[in-house]
C-alpha cells in the first residue's frame, strides 16, 4: 500500500514539474526584466549596488506568482470567474507581495516610499499572477496543458 502511495506522489510531482516546464517556455525574460525596470526603477536609486540581486528577487518571485496563476487557472474550467479564483489563492499570492516587499525594504535605508513601494509590489505580483492565470485559461483552452 505505501508503494501505491509513493508512486503517485511522484506521478503528481512530475505531472506538476512537466506542467511547469511547459508554461515556463511562454515567459519571455526580456519582459520580464521590463517590467522591473518599468514597476521599480523609482526604488533603484538607494539599491543600486545590489540592483542585480534585487532583479533576480523581483524574477523569481514574478515567477512563482505566474506559476500560481497558471496552476489555479484549473478552475475557469469549472465556469469560476478570475476574481474569484484570485480570492482562491489569496493567501498565497500574498504572501508572495510580502516576501518582495520585506526583500525591498531590506535594501533601501530611507523612509518616506514605504505606501508606494507596497503598491508597486502588490501590482507587480498581481499581473504576472493574471499573466499566468491567463496564459494557462489560453492553454486549457487549447488543450496544451
Amino acid at each position: 500500500m505505501d508503494n501505491v502511495i509513493t508512486v503517485f506522489k511522484e506521478r503528481q510531482r512530475h505531472k506538476r514539474i512537466e506542467f511547469e516546464r511547459r508554461i515556463l517556455t511562454e515567459v519571455s525574460l526580456s519582459e520580464l526584466t521590463e517590467d522591473i525596470k518599468e514597476m521599480f526603477s523609482p526604488f533603484f536609486s538607494e539599491a543600486i549596488l545590489y540592483k542585480g540581486d534585487v532583479e533576480n528577487v523581483c524574477i523569481d518571485i514574478a515567477i512563482e506568482a505566474y506559476l500560481l496563476g497558471a496552476e489555479y487557472s484549473k478552475f475557469s474550467s469549472q465556469g469560476e470567474p478570475m476574481r474569484k479564483v484570485q480570492e482562491r489563492c489569496f493567501i498565497l499570492e500574498k504572501a508572495l507581495i510580502e516576501a518582495l516587499f520585506e526583500y525591498w525594504t531590506f535594501w533601501r535605508s530611507s523612509r518616506g516610499y514605504e505606501e508606494s513601494l507596497q503598491i508597486a509590489c502588490d501590482v507587480f505580483v498581481s499581473n504576472w499572477w493574471k499573466k499566468g492565470y491567463e496564459k494557462g485559461v489560453m492553454r486549457r483552452r487549447l488543450r496544451l496543458h
